[in-house]
């Protein structure tokens, strides 16, 4: 599929849906081959580790303020997401990689088992059930993959919203905010900085698909947050230092005119925006995956041929 091809593609209606035919895209790494998983295995377990210990440093640094006025934060919220992402996807992960092992060593068994078949001149009539004999598993392992679990589904929500949000609260708390706070600058440093350079890589690295049409994703979530605000200010809730908002850009009472023209500009500009940064990620990784598949493929041709 060319370039052109793949983005027509993206921009077909059926792309907004989570369907996808193949399930195992979203627990392997496209760098390594179907059978040498065990490095990706190893990384979804680091990151999972380490964003489970960073989640816990986070909090227990945030212990001391309130729990109203802790959750009432965007980082907060999608800190939460990108960690329910990453957990989940270990899981999927794991899972994938236990029974694809399970499912070589019963092929290697009926291997060994059909050579000492030809060996022998034995025959081994096939079981039926019915009067019908049974479909091999490669069959029904193939029909099942034409619809992915809703926990892959789950799974791919999280990484469109989680992603395409974290990006987003980095930019604007270095460049609206004002920055990391002095007081709890390592806390600023995990949470907004650390989570991008986790996402940047896990893009890269992962074989996570990711369609253009999904911005819808993070759109709607950060609709939510915004409605949040609004509703929060609204029951005379206060941010921190009991100010009257929760980030001075969204001052509802104060400047109005301003948290309207906020709100707008990183829901419906900023965070499809960020979303298309993810995309434009994606697509090079994929570029790059399928240039490193060709050039290996050329090789051992070239190398059959010598040999020859």
């Amino acid at each position: 599929m060319t370039c052109g091809q793949r983005m027509r593609s993206e921009f077909r209606l059926k792309s907004f849906g989570l369907t996808h035919n193949d399930r195992h895209v979203f627990t392997r790494t496209p760098w390594l081959s179907n059978r040498n998983q065990l490095p990706f295995v190893l990384y979804r377990a680091a990151v999972c580790v380490y964003q489970v210990i960073a989640f816990s440093i986070i909090h227990g640094v945030l212990i001391l303020l309130p729990q109203e006025i802790l959750w009432i934060h965007l980082t907060e919220w999608c800190y939460v997401l990108l960690t329910l992402h990453i957990l989940l996807s270990a899981t999927l992960c794991f899972i994938d990689y236990y029974k694809s092992r399970s499912q070589r060593e019963a092929t290697s068994d009926e291997n060994l088992s059909s050579d000492v078949v030809m060996a022998t001149g034995s025959t081994i009539s096939p079981t039926t059930t019915g009067g019908g004999t049974i479909q091999t598993s490669v069959d029904q392992d193939s029909a099942q993959n034409l619809q992915i679990p809703w926990q892959y589904k789950l799974c791919w929500v999280l990484h469109n919203v989680a992603f395409a949000a974290g990006i987003l609260i980095t930019i604007l708390f270095w460049g609206l905010v004002g920055g990391a706070d002095n007081s709890a600058q390592d806390r600023d440093i995990l949470i907004h900085i650390m989570n991008a350079v986790t996402i940047v890589i896990d893009v890269m690295v992962s074989g996570l698909p990711c369609r253009l049409l999904h911005f819808v994703y993070p759109l709607i979530f950060g609709a939510v947050y915004l409605l949040f605000t609004v509703i929060y200010w609204a029951a005379g809730g206060i941010g921190k230092d009991e100010l009257p908002y929760i980030y001075s850009p969204l001052d509802y009472g104060g400047n109005p005119v301003l948290a309207a023209i906020v709100a707008v500009l990183a829901v419906v500009v900023a965070m499809p925006l960020c979303h298309c940064v993810v995309f434009a990620l994606a697509l090079t990784r994929e570029s790059l995956a399928n240039l490193l598949k060709r050039r290996s493929s050329r090789d051992s041709q070239n190398v059959e041929v010598t040999a020859l």
